[in-house]
């Protein structure tokens, strides 16, 4: 294995290069949660690194080589990663490439997953403020197998444009640009869904456009065509009112899609072009519909089809909008947990609504 270290300079020169068939001085190990228990292993040959955890195991080690970063605004990782026999891992936990910093934020190249193939997956990590020093590592924290290969940090900045435009500051790569309409509409979506919610008005919000869900990935870490923190949305659309809603909303909570989805479609006015209270109408009068019990987690959610799914969801809290208010949007939004059990999330529902479950889809189904 090969990491190598590359400065920002107007000629990248490589700081040096190791080979990772043996450990040397310049890697270092680091015991996590060493309080005791049993020690996950590893080993280095034929150029790779193997991490085994076992189910027991509490303690993991990570081999780590420190990176000066010398005012760096970022580092571009990448490796070849396998992993195999995990299941259901904490959500913190690490499962190859990371990168950690001297302020405390351990980012992880992606999220903790089987991933037999080893192809080589890249990623940008935007160092945080104040930053001097990281460490790129690679570990194994949940049980499973880990083999490493390839590592390459470089410090070349990706091609960014930032443009600054009402609450709204954009990074767009290449030639991709905003236009005026475009932001106006965003920042129409952004202050009525913060007006709905109660929200300070005013907050700013990052918005960060792709070309492709594959280098949203490079940069988040995540799959998929959006995602959403408090302050940043991250898409490939350059008008996404489902982000903007979910970002607006995040401060309550994450009541799984119910909530979330619908929310923003009932803001949105639309799923896919449709109306959805029409919609969950006419699929209720062919017995087609789903039901709100289906649809209160996100497992039982994506089992629907999504064709019914999101309109009853749009149309469920368009209804409650309309009967008890923003203020019971916004209590079932706090309420409800994308990682609670139905049964939890139907007695949040009744308690907000002050209808049993049977009874309230009834009434909603009667107001279609």
């Amino acid at each position: 294995m090969t990491i190598l270290l590359i400065a920002s300079l107007a000629h990248a020169t490589p700081l040096f290069t190791e080979r990772f068939d043996r450990l040397s001085g310049l890697f270092k190990e680091r015991i996590v949660a060493p309080k005791g228990g049993p020690l996950g292993t590893y080993e280095v040959a034929n150029s790779v690194i193997t991490f085994v955890v076992e189910p027991r195991t509490k303690r993991f080690t990570s081999i780590e080589q420190k990176v000066e970063l010398r005012g760096l605004a970022w580092l571009d990782v990448s490796a070849r990663v396998a992993v195999t026999g995990v299941s259901n891992p904490p959500a913190d936990a690490v499962c190859g490439l990371f990168v950690r910093f001297d302020t405390g934020e351990v980012v992880p190249s992606r999220p903790c997953a089987n991933r037999a193939d080893a192809e080589p997956h890249h990623r940008w990590v935007q160092v945080p403020k104040g930053a001097r020093d990281a460490w790129v590592g690679v570990m194994m924290s949940a049980p499973g197998t880990l083999v490493v290969d390839d590592v390459v940090a470089d410090a070349t900045p990706p091609d960014l444009k930032t443009l600054v435009r009402g609450s709204f500051v954009y990074h767009s790569l290449g030639n991709d640009t905003f236009r005026d309409d475009q932001t106006d509409l965003n920042e129409s979506i952004w202050q009525g869904a913060l007006g709905f919610l109660g929200g300070k008005a005013g907050r700013e919000l990052t918005y960060w456009k792709y070309p492709d869900a594959a280098t949203l990935e490079t940069f988040t870490g995540q799959t998929g065509a959006a995602w959403v923190t408090p302050t940043d949305v991250h898409s490939v659309l350059k008008t996404d009112s489902r982000a903007l809603v979910l970002a607006a909303a995040s401060a309550l909570g994450n009541p799984g899609p119910l909530l979330g989805e619908g929310l923003a479609i009932h803001l949105a006015g639309d799923w896919d072009g449709r109306d959805t209270r029409l919609t969950t109408r006419t699929q209720v009068n062919e017995g087609r519909a789903a039901t709100l019990a289906s649809l209160l987690t996100p497992t039982s959610f994506a089992a629907e089809a999504p064709d019914r799914a999101f309109p009853m969801a749009g149309a469920f809290v368009s209804w409650v909008a309309a009967t008890k208010g923003a203020e019971a949007v916004s209590a079932l939004y706090s309420g409800l947990r994308a990682d609670g059990t139905a049964a939890q999330n139907q007695a949040v529902l009744e308690r907000v609504l002050g209808t049993p479950l049977p009874a309230l889809e009834a009434a909603f189904r009667a107001s279609l």
